[in-house]
Formats: C-alpha cells, structure tokens, sequence
C-alpha cells in the first residue's frame, strides 16, 4: 500500500481526472483543475477567483457546486471541499493496490462510441498547473482581437454564442485579462446565481439584484436606496441613475460587464425585454462622457 507521502496534488488530480473520463467521458476543464488546486492548498474561494481574474460568485456558486457534484457522481461517494482529499486518495490507493504500485498509471482507458478501448494520458506535471490556464486555453484566432478592439470601443456589446464547455468564459477571461492592462475595471456575472422565484418575478427586482451584485463584485457598498427610486423614475431610469452616478463615478476606469447564462431570462419577457434593450440603447442615449465612455458589455 502506498503511503500519504506519495499522494500529492498531481496524482489527485489524476485520480480526479480518470474517474472523471470513466464515468462521463470527458477530461477536467481548465477552471475545474484550478479549483482542486485551490481548495489542495486551503484556499478560500475569493482567493482562487482574485488569483486567476474571476468573480468570486461565479467560482463559489456555479462552477464549485458542480466540480464538487461532478466528483461525487465519479467517485461514487458524496465530495465537497473539505472531504475531497480523502475521497481521491481512498480511490487512488483502491487504484494502486489493484496495480500493485505506488503511483497512478499516466494512462486512462475509455470506450468510445463502439465499445473499442482507447488510452487517454492523463500525466499531468507539477510545473504545467501553475500555467494550466494558458497550457489548455485554445487562441481563437482574429476572435479575441476582435473581441478585444470592439471592447476598447465606449458602449460596447458583444454577444457570445456556443453550447457549454466550448470555452466562452475563457474567451472573455483571455480578453478581459488584456484590458485590465489598460487600466480596465471588470464584472462577471452569471445569471445563474440568482433566484428565479425572487429575483425573475419582475424587473424591479431584477435590476436591483443585478445592481448589487455588480456593486459587490467590484468591492463597493451598495447604495441602492440612495439612488432608487421605482414609482417616481422606474426601474430602468434608477438602475441608469446608480451606474452614472455611483458605479462609473467612483473612478474613470472603464467597465466590462461580463453577463453569464443570459438565455435563462428568455422564459420571463417581461424582464428580458426591457434588460436587453436597456444594455444596448441604455449606453447609446446617455451622454458620451457618462455611460458610453465607461461601461462594456460582453
């Protein structure tokens, strides 16, 4: 049997890996192995997201829960962050027992559509982790230049389109990391985290999460109050009102707005009517030193 000594955080995520492709075909994405590096080293979640420029929400409450349920349906036992290390070694001592070694083989085996066995390496270096997000983001080539350009540009709106896992947030973190060289402030936020049967009953409430959390993501206190005003000037006029005159006002850096799983608004027309149309004519009806010269969409 191997000892705790030799299971590190390479083989763990092996391990992770393996089970992963046997149990649903696919390999760990790049941000999923930068969570079990993270939570490896105790990280909190805010630490991960500071580290590698993503929000915070979006590491805790959307891709976490699902690396967690992802490992727990692969290992067949329940995995969170606190347990996972036992989890993965239990499995790779259940492994290298089996193989009569102290190490997990680098090579996988799945099937394919006609049950023929196909090896995977899954080695993964100690030295690649640290790059992991440049070792597998794929340059879309003149993709993120144009992403890029159109995002220097005031009032800006890029719409991305592709099925899950095709690596449109990595896209955006890629472009948004350039930006930031800019002097680029930057939210993303994913629609997800919201409540639909709180948050998606009308757009006054709608655009009062949406404002708080954007206030949240760039580590300001909400001032909600102090700018709303939802009998005398509406939802949409407050919500314009607390971006003028509070978000954008704070400093004249400029912001990229990264809005994530925008389709799950679609079963509500009474709100996302009114939000799509406040992103694109909201910026082009305000004054160009207001909203047009210091807020993107993406």
């Amino acid at each position: 049997m191997a000892s705790i000594m030799d299971f590190n955080l390479n083989e763990a995520i092996q391990v992770a890996n393996q089970a992963v492709n046997q149990k649903f075909n696919r390999n760990l994405t790049d941000i999923e192995i930068i969570i079990l590096k993270g939570a490896w080293e105790r990280q909190e979640y805010d630490e991960i997201a500071a580290k590698h420029l993503y929000a915070t929400t979006y590491i805790s409450q959307d891709v976490a829960p699902k690396l967690w349920k992802l490992l727990s349906d692969s290992l067949g036992e329940k995995v969170k962050k606190n347990s996972f290390k036992e989890a993965l070694k239990r499995r790779w001592e259940l492994i290298a027992s089996s193989n009569n070694n102290k190490s997990l083989p680098n090579t996988g085996i799945i099937s394919d559509e006609v049950g023929t066995k196909m090896p995977i390496n899954l080695e993964i270096k100690q030295e690649e982790l640290e790059n992991i997000i440049p070792e597998i983001y794929v340059q879309r080539h003149p993709i993120e230049s144009i992403c890029y350009e159109t995002l220097l540009q005031p009032g800006s709106l890029i719409r991305i389109k592709a099925p899950s896992l095709m690596g449109k947030t990595s896209l955006m973190i890629n472009v948004i990391t350039k930006l930031s060289k800019q002097d680029f402030r930057s939210v993303i936020l994913s629609f997800e985290l919201a409540d639909r049967n709180t948050h998606f009953t009308n757009l006054n409430k709608f655009l009062r999460w949406f404002c708080t959390n954007v206030s949240r993501e760039l580590s300001y206190k909400s001032e909600l109050d102090e700018y709303w005003d939802e009998e005398g000037m509406g939802a949409k006029v407050s919500c314009t009102t607390y971006f003028e005159e509070y978000l954008l006002a704070v400093t004249d850096s400029p912001l990229i707005l990264c809005l994530d799983n925008v389709d799950l608004l679609f079963p509500y027309p009474e709100i996302y009517e009114d939000f799509l149309d406040y992103c694109v004519p909201g910026t082009k009806k305000q004054e160009p030193e207001k909203c047009g010269q210091s807020c993107g969409w993406c």
